[in-house]
């Protein structure tokens, strides 16, 4: 069998173009070890990111015929069994840096400005086993960016995005966190929590089944008890 793979090429702010590749397929192929196999036998310019390959760091996101998925965990068979030719893309709501790859930087400053980690002064750092379930979803997040990029609220300049709610629905939730009247202040101000569109689109794209939509409504709910 064959893959047939159809690439978005680009270089800074040089005008993207499209390639074509054949590549044999071998059992268990997933689309990140295509692109590698590209990458070394074919065209060794080709640029995507890629650490882990266990769908745990979230680097290797691209768009797959539209999608936002993880390179390392899709598997190759489907498309290589029926013949398709399967488009590629960098994830879409980034600066390209080149081919694949996409300017991130933004994002994690965004994480740094609203200090998206627990500001622990409990004396007890435990906390319930039901609250831990309830908080799970939130924690698993692995900054994919697959939600940033299909979610189409986040083209509004001062909209944070359903990756950093997900996060602050974590710490808002939290009982060691004590900052919460901050963290109100974080999703409402900072982060424009209710121009969330409520289209459910990063729920359907989630790699880990994080559901960042049922999350901003969780948080809607809690903040406006809060308030």
């Amino acid at each position: 069998m064959v893959l047939r793979l159809k690439i978005r090429r680009q270089e800074g702010t040089k005008e993207a173009y499209y390639q074509r590749f054949e590549i044999p397929y071998q059992e268990g192929m997933t689309l990140l070890s295509a692109l590698q196999k590209i990458k070394e036998d074919i065209d060794p310019s080709l640029s995507f990111r890629h650490f882990c390959r266990a769908g745990i760091c979230g680097t290797c996101t691209i768009m797959v015929n539209g999608f936002p998925k993880l390179a390392c965990k899709e598997q190759a068979l489907p498309y290589a069994l029926f013949g398709e030719e399967v488009l590629i893309e960098p994830i879409r709501n980034f600066k390209v840096i080149r081919d694949l790859a996409v300017d991130n930087e933004g994002v994690i400053e965004r994480v740094k400005s609203l200090r998206l980690w627990i500001r622990e002064q409990a004396k007890d750092p435990r906390i319930n086993p039901e609250l831990s379930r309830k908080i799970e979803n939130s924690a698993d997040c692995i900054l994919c960016l697959a939600c940033q990029s299909y979610c189409p609220q986040v083209l509004e300049e001062n909209y944070a995005g359903p990756l950093f709610f997900a996060k602050l629905f974590r710490f808002f939730q939290d009982p060691r966190e004590e900052e919460k009247e901050l963290r109100v202040n974080q999703a409402i101000k900072e982060g424009n929590l209710y121009h969330c569109l409520s289209c459910n689109k990063c729920n359907l794209v989630c790699p880990k089944e994080v559901e960042p939509a049922t999350l901003i409504r969780e948080l809607m709910q809690s903040m406006d008890v809060a308030s």
